[in-house]
Order: structure tokens, then sequence, then C-alpha cells
């Protein structure tokens, strides 16, 4: 996989469970052993955003998987060299091993790992068939090196919720409750948690249902959709969107939708990219 060519119109973009003949090989450079390597097998969703290098997609092991074993397990060394990497299991276990010090985690359906640029691991996935969904960001930014994993999972549910409140032309917007899992990348912003609205949450209808206008102010956005469905309608072009669970959707920075969550209950694990650090989100 080469980096994408940066994007700088603005637009919605939706990706719903791709067909078998959607699938490429994954071929990357990998730094630390020079050439190209080959190792199961992805479809990209997401090929640009409005700044730095931006592309987001699924990756999956199994028996027909290119560098994978008869019995679907794929074993390979990996340093996420394109940017640093959000990605959350959908099917599967793995372990994964820091190469520097030896440190393993165990992956499963719900893990939410972000691993930083440039930081080796092994990847050993479980047969018979593992997939995983991931979000790739770098600038040319100077880098801020980190060699930390960061871990959560989609079923968290902390203490410290907080309400979503932001600004937009039509004025302040307060909708939904989120929690951060990171808030900032090697390179300017790449902040990540999990939003959810619905009956009983901070600005939402007695059923659930909650429907904002939306920009993207702090950056590209890049989602997964958790559980519920969504509208989501182009104010620009017109198009709409109807999103379910499991479904991959995004949109640039300062391009304005409307964002209708259905009720009862909605739930995104999301990516926020920018190659600036704007004000946190309140």
């Amino acid at each position: 996989m080469t980096q994408a060519a940066i994007q700088t119109d603005r637009y919605v973009w939706f990706k719903r469970n791709p067909g078998a003949d959607e699938w490429d090989p994954f071929e990357w450079d990998e730094p630390a052993y020079g050439g190209k390597h080959v190792a199961g097998e992805i479809v990209l969703a997401r090929a640009a955003g409005t700044s730095g290098n931006l592309m987001s997609g699924l990756w999956r092991a199994a028996s027909t998987s290119p560098g994978c074993e008869p019995d679907g397990s794929c074993r390979v060394k990996y340093s996420a060299p394109l940017g640093d990497e959000n990605l959350c299991v959908l099917e599967g276990e793995a372990t994964v091993t820091v190469v520097s010090t030896g440190k393993q985690h165990h992956l499963t359906p719900g893990t939410i790992m972000c691993h930083p640029k440039g930081v080796e691991l092994l990847w050993e996935t479980r047969p018979p068939f593992f997939k995983k969904y991931w979000v790739i960001w770098d600038s040319p930014k100077a880098a801020t090196p980190s060699n930390e994993l960061g871990f959560a999972n989609i079923n968290d549910n902390p203490g410290d919720w907080l309400p979503f409140s932001w600004e937009e032309a039509e004025g302040p917007q307060d909708c939904g409750e989120l929690f951060f899992i990171k808030q900032t990348g090697s390179t300017g912003t790449m902040m990540c948690g999990i939003w959810r609205s619905g009956k009983g949450i901070h600005g939402c209808d007695a059923n659930g249902v909650s429907t904002i206008p939306y920009t993207a102010p702090l950056g590209d956005e890049t989602i997964i959709l958790l559980e519920g469905q969504v509208h989501i309608r182009d104010d620009e072009t017109g198009e709409e969107y109807d999103l379910q669970a499991g479904d991959l959707a995004g949109y640039s920075h300062g391009h304005h939708i409307t964002w209708t969550s259905k009720g009862p209950f909605v739930k995104k694990f999301w990516t926020i990219t920018m190659d600036q650090i704007p004000a946190p989100a309140k």
C-alpha cells in the first residue's frame, strides 16, 4: 500500500461490507527489513483527507489471504510506517508483541488499539479468520514520537462521559456524549474516542432521536458505526446516506452535513485528524 495523494476538496464518503472482489493483497515497504512485504488483504475505503495523508479501510487474514497460513493464521512484523494507526478488531483474535520490549497484548473483538508510527510489532493472528478496521494518519509536521500503545474497547463505559458541545454557523450545539481515548498523534491532531446518543442522553429527544448540523470543526472525521442507525445528508451536494452498525463513513473538515441519529441508541468510534492542533473539544 502506498501513501494516498492529498485530496483538498471536501466530501462525504460511505462504505458498507465489501464484496469478495474488493479485497486486494496488502503490500507495504517495511523500513526495518527493506523491500516489499505482503500479508493479508485490505479494502481501502478512504483514500485521502483535506490535509496530510489520511487513509482508512479494512484488513483481514484468512486461509486464502496472501502471506497467511493454510489454517488462516498470520504472523508478521509491522511498524505502521505510513503513519499512526487507530484500529478496532471486528472478528477473530490476535496477539501483538512490542519487539523492543517483548510486552504482549491480546486483542479480541471490540478491542481498540492506537499504534504510533514506527513502533515495531509482531502480529500473530489466530485461525481461522481475523478482521480489523483501521485509520492511518501522517502529516508533514514535525513528529512527536511515542512508543506507547493505547488500548480501549468499544464496550467501555467510563464514569466520565462528557456532554458534546460545539459551535456551528447555526449557533451553539449540544448533542450526545463522548469520551476520549487519545487526543493527539505524532504529527498534528489524531484524536479518537467513542460518541453515543439515545434515550436519556444529553441533547436527544425522548425517543432517542437527534438531528444536528455538523461541519467537523476539529478536522476530518472518520468513523465506524458500532450500534444503531444514522441518516446523513450532504448539505452541499444533496446526497443522502443511511448507515447501519458496521458501516464506515467520514466527512471532511468544514463540509456541512446534517446528521440524524435514529432512536433508541447510536454509538460510533471516531477518529479526527488535522495537520495542526485545534482547541480541545468541550
